[in-house]
C-alpha cells in the first residue's frame, strides 16, 4: 500500500472497509482485480517466434502482435524480450518500433517496459503525483533507485506537503458531511493544491481518480492518447477492473463504448484487449 494511502487511512475514520482479500489454503490472499492475466502454458520461445514472424511479414501482422502483448502479463514479456533478442540478435523493442507506428507503436513499447521503466517516463507534475500517491512503498523504491537522483526529494517534498495540509483539514473532515476531496476542492486553489488534491482523490477512492482520469482524456475535442495508455497500461495488472466497474458507475456509459467512439483501427483493439471481456 502506498505511503500516502497508509497516512491517509489513519487519519480518515469514516471510508467504508472493503475486504479486500480471498481465502487461499486457509491463508488470505489479496482480490486480483487486473484484467491482465499470466498467459497459461506460457513459452517464451514460442512467443518470441511468433512475434518473429508478425514482425517479418509482408505488412506486419499487428493481430497476432496485439494478441500476445496484451494476453501475456508483464512479467512474461520481459521474459519474451530476453528470448526475442538472444534468438534474433536484436531486441523486440527496436524490432516493434520499425514495424508499427503511431499510437499502436506508443503502446506495444509501454508494455515491454517494466513498471518502474514506465513510471519513469511520467516527468510532468501530475504524473508524479499520480505515481507517488498509487503504488506500492516497493514500487516507489524501485523507481526511486532508476531516477538515482532528484526523485527522493521530489518524494520528501510531497510528502510534507500532505501532512501539512491533511492535519490542516482532519477537524473540518470530521465534523463536516462534505467529503474531504470536496472540501479540498472548495478551499484550495493553485497548482500545489492541485497536486495534493490528486493524492487525497487517489486516497479516497483510486478507481474513481483513474476514472476520471479517463474520461477526461476522452471528452471534448480529441483525445489525450498518452493519458489512456499510461492508465491502461500501468492499471492493468492491478485495479482496471474496478476502474471500468467506476467508470460505468460514474458516467452510466462503459469505459470500452467510450474507447469505440474516440479510437480506431489496431490501436483502439489494443485498448479494448487491456480492459477485458466487454
Amino acid at each position: 500500500m502506498s505511503v500516502f494511502k497508509k497516512f491517509f487511512n489513519s487519519i480518515i475514520k469514516d471510508r467504508d472497509n472493503e475486504d479486500d482479500t480471498i481465502k487461499v489454503k486457509g491463508k488470505p490472499k489479496p482480490k486480483y482485480y487486473g484484467t491482465v492475466t499470466p498467459y497459461p502454458n506460457f513459452n517464451a520461445s514460442s512467443d518470441a517466434s511468433v512475434l518473429q514472424s508478425a514482425i517479418a511479414s509482408k505488412g506486419v501482422d499487428e493481430d497476432v502482435i496485439i494478441a500476445v502483448m496484451v494476453q501475456r502479463n508483464n512479467e512474461q514479456r520481459q521474459k519474451i524480450k530476453v528470448v526475442y533478442e538472444a534468438s534474433t540478435g536484436k531486441k523486440l523493442e527496436k524490432a516493434l518500433k520499425s514495424a508499427l507506428h503511431s499510437d499502436l507503436e506508443d503502446i506495444s513499447l509501454a508494455l515491454l517496459m517494466t513498471p518502474a521503466q514506465f513510471d519513469r517516463l511520467g516527468t510532468d507534475e501530475d504524473v508524479l503525483v499520480e505515481v507517488l500517491a498509487t503504488r506500492s512503498n516497493a514500487e516507489i523504491r524501485e523507481l526511486k533507485r532508476i531516477f538515482k537522483e532528484g526523485f527522493p526529494t521530489f518524494t520528501h517534498k510531497y510528502m510534507l506537503l500532505l501532512c501539512v495540509y491533511l492535519l490542516a483539514f482532519q477537524h473540518y473532515a470530521s465534523i463536516s458531511d462534505v467529503k474531504l476531496p470536496k472540501v479540498l476542492d472548495m478551499k484550495l486553489s493553485g497548482d500545489i493544491e492541485d497536486c495534493l488534491l490528486d493524492i487525497v482523490k487517489c486516497a479516497w477512492n483510486t478507481p474513481a481518480f483513474f476514472a476520471e482520469k479517463l474520461h477526461r482524456a476522452m471528452e471534448g475535442h480529441g483525445t489525450c492518447d498518452s493519458t489512456l495508455i499510461r492508465v491502461l497500461v500501468s492499471r492493468s495488472e492491478v485495479d482496471l477492473k474496478k476502474i471500468v466497474e467506476e467508470y460505468r458507475a460514474m458516467y452510466d456509459r462503459s469505459l470500452q463504448e467510450h474507447i469505440l467512439e474516440e479510437t480506431k483501427g489496431h490501436y483502439e483493439k489494443i485498448l479494448l484487449g487491456l480492459c477485458g471481456p466487454h
